[in-house]
């Protein structure tokens, strides 16, 4: 069958595709034309290319329908395999006694299945921002965290032996929940500032168990105890500010607000889909890491490119451009035109859609 050429979004590229003309950044050229993509042309393309379009050659015209079907399935693969995981890292603090004297094995194995799943960090993503950690706020949260927190290591250019901590210490982030009493925790209703000084000592109680594991680094630990944490010494359990609190501690609390902010819990519906990431930019100007919000947005919203998404009047659209500065109002296409947000007002997303 003859070639013949269409655009495609850069979240709907697939490896071997043939590029029909060259890509360029600024004056240098990042893949040359009749060169088949390759992944890390893809991810290169997520992170420092802004044009939502790639021109390719096609042979079929079921070439976009069969990637859309392949990317579905990727994300029920990643909520299934995450689903998993839930179950073994709640194995994993219910034998933190074992742990201990054992030293970090059993944590390095689990940390690798999580690892292996981050080939697939845009359907990571898709899947957090559709179906968060739910009501489970330990376990699946505690995944969630942990696959959000690499990747945000990984744009931030950590080394792999910092990456393989980092896993670590988010995996274990909220293991002291676990002897938190379930009533608190699981409180539907508004807690009363008892109640919250109770919650608010949950790092300080992971630390201090997580830090007895035997040949565990200790930025581990640091990273459990500090999560809460925040620039402005607002945090807890130290109320530490800016430097004095570890980077994995910053990095973690990144993908803790953006898991929980999409999440439904017993307490709150999840925001909508760009509330976390408007919310996550509020709080790098006083609460968040500034330099390491701004690496995660800037990464991030590529992810959203070319997604579709549904308004609140009803209307489905694909998101063509996202402004960081202007992060909930991005630029749509419906059937017959472009939707700015930024002009109409009334208008908003409700949710994306698969």
């Amino acid at each position: 069958m003859e070639k013949h050429k269409k655009l495609l979004n850069i979240n709907d590229l697939k490896v071997g595709t043939i590029c029909a003309k060259e890509i360029k950044s600024q004056t240098r050229i990042l893949i040359e034309k009749g060169v088949p993509i390759t992944e890390c042309a893809i991810n290169k393309l997520r992170d420092i290319y802004f044009c939502n379009k790639i021109e390719v050659y096609c042979e079929d015209d079921n070439d976009i329908d069969n990637n859309y079907d392949k990317r579905i399935k990727t994300i029920e693969k990643v909520e299934k395999n995450f689903s998993k995981l839930s179950l073994d890292t709640q194995q994993i603090f219910e034998d933190i006694d074992h742990l201990q004297s054992s030293g970090i094995s059993e944590v390095r194995k689990f940390a690798s299945k999580i690892q292996k799943e981050l080939e697939h960090t845009n359907a990571i993503i898709k899947d957090i921002v559709i179906y968060g950690s739910g009501s489970d706020t330990i376990y699946r949260h505690g995944v969630n965290v942990a696959a959000l927190s690499t990747i945000l290591g990984k744009w931030i250019g950590l080394s792999k032996n910092d990456l393989n901590l980092l896993t670590y210490s988010a995996i274990l982030h909220d293991f002291g929940k676990t002897k938190i009493d379930k009533n608190i925790l699981d409180k539907p209703g508004p807690l009363t500032s008892k109640e919250f000084n109770v919650i608010k000592n949950h790092p300080a109680i992971g630390y201090n168990y997580i830090k007895q594991i035997k040949f565990l680094d200790k930025s581990v630990s640091l990273g459990v105890l500090m999560h809460h944490e925040k620039s402005d010494g607002s945090g807890y359990p130290l109320g530490l500010k800016g430097d004095k609190i570890h980077k994995f501690a910053k990095i973690i609390a990144i993908a803790d607000v953006f898991d929980a902010v999409n999440s439904d819990r017993i307490y709150k519906k999840s925001k909508k889909p760009f509330e976390a990431l408007e919310l996550i930019q509020k709080e790098s100007l006083v609460r968040l890491d500034y330099e390491y919000c701004n690496i995660f947005l800037n990464h991030v919203i590529n992810y959203y490119m070319g997604e579709n998404v549904l308004l609140n009047n009803g209307a489905e659209c694909k998101i063509i451009q996202v402004d960081v500065n202007n992060i909930r109002r991005p630029l749509l296409l419906d059937d017959t035109s472009f939707v700015d947000l930024k002009n109409e007002k009334d208008l908003y997303i409700e949710k994306l859609i698969l």
